[in-house]
């Protein structure tokens, strides 16, 4: 059985927003060296890649470029590409894209291991080589990250936009992300765990760098650069982290990526959607399901997308990241063609009568809050950056994620609905998966999911 309607589309754009209605907050420090640039004025990381290849051990594909994928449009994403120059060569299946030398990272010394996934010590070194701005001798790393902007994470959002998002978004933890994944993190995880400053600016700047861009315990240049996608069509690498203390990064092609396109990675690769063979190319914790994701970068992944729904189990008020104890998983996919998503499950994670029914309540919830917000932005969101309520309200950028988002979760919970409706198993899909066609109102792909804004 399958039934369809037609949605408001879905903006995951992420553009560049460096204006005063977007909170970009950069680090002061000892940094005069200008960001080189191409001829359209875009960053191209020529330093960055020349710094590399200066090392014995250093490698970046000849063909690799850095920029926007609409070179010179200022609403077009940033990330890696492979060159469209005339002269440029596909990167061929197993061709290294980049190899990363040991002393071109910030990592946490000796006491690096590829099996650790958390380290104080790999924050304070970051900032410590934030610190010391064009005197770090990883100078043309440290330039690039203290350029990118902040306040992009839910976790680093305004007071406003931080309680907006968990009381009237998320209903106090109904819905994920749950509030112990990402709000007041920085006090928990850092000034608690690792005895960091509340305060220090470099800490902080530290601190949301390593939440966003690292690879468990390294922070890997170029690497980091990739956009994020789970798509079949576009996923087109694999990494492999450095086996010990002293050991490169490797970063290679998967299949034949020609000129023009992206180079993706996935931040989730073996998510509970995802193809079983991906599970063998899985070194790190790389589960997350799509809120984990909006709540460790900010941005709302395309299709296919992986959710973990359902209401809290009996009388138990706190939730934990995943809350796995409790709901169903499902996965999202979008039809190339007709633009139609499929909700899809195992069997054994159907939702019951009861799930429906809160899932249900969401929805009218959602959608009431939905006809509030012309009202609601008057209200919570500042007009001037500089003006007198800058401390009661939040930025422009959080209003706007936060309602990506909650077109996202809409139809999600609407999917999961009407699939258990229709009560019908398909044999297409496989034994034991259920799912139905709903177009979102895309016509084209419009994600590009990483912090490159």
């Amino acid at each position: 059985m399958r039934s369809s309607f037609v949605a408001l589309p879905l903006h995951f754009l992420w553009v560049v927003l460096l204006s005063s209605a977007f909170y970009s907050h950069h680090a002061s420090a000892s940094t005069t060296t200008p960001l080189p640039t191409d001829e359209h004025g875009d960053y191209n990381g020529l330093d960055l890649i020349e710094w590399i290849r200066s090392h014995p051990d250093g490698i970046i594909h000849p063909s690799v470029r850095i920029g926007r994928e609409r070179p010179g449009d200022p609403t077009s994403i940033n990330g890696l590409f492979v060159s469209s120059a005339p002269d440029a060569k596909p990167i061929e299946k197993g061709d290294i894209i980049a190899q990363i030398p040991w002393s071109h990272m910030i990592h946490p010394g000796d006491k690096y291991s590829p099996s650790r996934f958390k380290s104080c010590r790999a924050i304070y070194k970051l900032a410590q080589e934030l610190e010391l701005g064009d005197k770090s001798s990883r100078a043309p790393y440290v330039r690039y990250l203290l350029s990118l902007p902040r306040g992009t994470m839910p976790g680093e959002w305004t007071e406003a936009g931080a309680a907006f998002l968990a009381e009237e978004l998320l209903d106090d933890d109904e819905l994920p992300p749950y509030e112990v994944m990402w709000r007041n993190t920085y006090d928990k995880s850092w000034v608690e765990s690792c005895e960091g400053s509340m305060y220090d600016e470099m800490q902080q700047a530290a601190y949301w760098l390593t939440t966003s861009r690292d690879e468990d315990t390294l922070m890997v240049p170029i690497y980091d650069m990739a956009n994020h996608s789970n798509d079949p069509k576009k996923l087109n690498t694999l990494s492999e982290k450095s086996k010990g203390p002293g050991r490169p990064f490797l970063f290679e092609a998967s299949r034949k990526i020609m000129p023009g396109e992206q180079i993706y990675n996935s931040y989730n690769r073996c998510n509970s959607c995802s193809p079983k063979e991906n599970f063998r190319e899985c070194e790190t914790f790389s589960h997350y399901y799509t809120p984990h994701l909006f709540a460790s970068f900010g941005f709302v992944e395309d299709y296919p997308q992986s959710w973990h729904l359902g209401p809290r189990d009996g009388d138990d008020d706190s939730r934990d990241a995943y809350d796995d104890e409790s709901g169903f998983e499902f996965c999202l996919s979008r039809d190339d063609e007709t633009g139609e998503l499929d909700a899809y499950w195992d069997e054994d994670e159907m939702p019951d009568e009861r799930d429906a029914a809160w899932l249900k309540t969401q929805l009218k919830r959602l959608k009431k809050l939905e006809g509030k917000k012309e009202g609601l932005e008057k209200e919570l969101v500042r007009v001037d950056e500089g003006g007198d309520d800058r401390e009661k309200k939040m930025t422009r950028w959080e209003w706007e994620s936060i309602w990506r988002y909650h077109q996202s979760l809409s139809f999600a919970i609407d999917a999961a609905i009407r699939t258990y409706e229709a009560g019908d198993v398909s044999s297409e899909d496989g034994p034991g998966r259920a799912s139905y066609g709903m177009d979102d109102g895309s016509s084209e792909d419009e994600s590009e999911d990483h912090d490159e804004l």
